[in-house]
């Protein structure tokens, strides 16, 4: 698999020194603090625009930051090119991350798609060691001794929702969803910990897989176009409640089971070793990490050094020594693929 679309879009480099200056420089009209919560605590995160419309949406999708809170990590998402703030041309094209002052810049920024993006980089890049951000959905399945924590990941389009509104029918198993797309789990504690986002920033299609019949019995306040979308039914603002019902819930979990869907011809074997299984969960394909951020297990990463490539490998590789893993073939029917996910992650050996 080559690079993403928000790779191809707006690369991420590393601008040196001086990033600080130049965002204070701008000075952009819109500020926001949001608090993104992980396992031991929260991320604070200031988000600085010029557009009121990303502004209030990413104000709309993350929980608010305490007053005073010291941002660990700013990012300044400008909509126009550098030569409007007067900077140089070679400022457009790219985000600009620098590690060291935990600072974002990125211009001719329109959408609010590639400002979670950037939101969930930002996390992974400044979180400690012992925490992973994980593509996927996480939930819980089953009830008292055999309740399992379970992140559910895959490429785009391996059948992830497909499978959580398979699961959520199933009435012989309590299923409750603490994270939709993208969430932390410690490394050292094995703990999965609610985002804390106040607003899912969804897919139409994922909202009507889940909860059919969506927009005829949503009340109003609970959703919101997104209007940074050329595509106006792309993606929406949505109440994780109106979506997933009484399954919502944001009560930490003990994970230990990692689910992989994949989209091969039947008969397709998974790889055998630890090592294989991280280099296909890395996806690198023939373009190498370096500068991806979409990735398979992680969603989204800020690679620009070998070091940070790295870092996440052992991330990688601690969440699965201490999880079992299993690799789902999405070849069949949804109903195959909600019996194989059961038998997979509900068998005793799994536990």
């Amino acid at each position: 698999m080559g690079a993403s679309y928000y790779d191809g879009l707006l690369p991420v480099r590393d601008p040196g020194s001086g990033l600080p200056g130049v965002v204070s420089g701008i000075r952009p009209p819109y500020r926001v603090t949001a608090s993104v919560a992980v396992p031991a605590g929260r991320i604070v995160i200031a988000f600085v625009s010029d557009s009121a419309e990303l502004s209030r949406m990413f104000a709309a999708n993350w929980a608010p930051a305490e007053a005073g809170a010291r941002p660990d990590a700013t990012l300044c998402a400008l909509t126009g090119p550098a030569s409007g703030y007067g900077l140089a041309d070679h400022w457009d094209r790219a985000r600009w991350w620098s590690p060291r002052d935990q600072v974002m810049l990125a211009l001719g920024f329109g959408s609010y798609r590639l400002v979670k993006v950037c939101v969930r980089g930002i996390c992974s890049a400044v979180s400690a060691d012992d925490t992973v951000f994980v593509h996927g959905c996480t939930l819980t399945i089953g009830a008292g001794a055999d309740r399992r924590g379970v992140v559910i990941t895959g490429t785009s389009g391996a059948g992830k929702t497909t499978l959580v509104a398979g699961l959520l029918r199933q009435r012989e198993y309590h299923v409750e969803v603490l994270d939709d797309d993208w969430g932390p789990v410690s490394l050292r504690t094995g703990q999965a910990a609610s985002t804390g986002e106040q607003m899912l920033h969804m897919k139409t299609g994922s909202v009507l897989a889940l909860r059919p019949g969506f927009f005829g019995a949503a009340p109003d306040g609970t959703y919101a176009r997104d209007q940074s979308d050329p595509d106006r039914s792309a993606r929406m603002l949505v109440s994780p409640r109106s979506v997933y019902g009484a399954a919502w819930r944001t009560a930490a979990a003990a994970i230990a089971h990692v689910a992989v869907l994949v989209r091969e011809p039947p008969g397709w074997r998974p790889p055998g070793s630890d090592s294989e299984a991280v280099r296909a969960l890395e996806d690198e394909g023939d373009a190498g990490l370096i500068h991806h951020h979409e990735m398979f297990l992680n969603g989204s990463l800020i690679l620009t050094t070998e070091n940070d490539k790295s870092r996440e490998e052992q991330r990688y590789r601690r969440l699965l020594s201490r999880t079992k893993l299993s690799w789902i073939n999405n070849s069949g029917t949804p109903q195959d693929l909600t019996r194989d996910f059961i038998a997979a992650v509900m068998s005793r050996d799994s536990r």
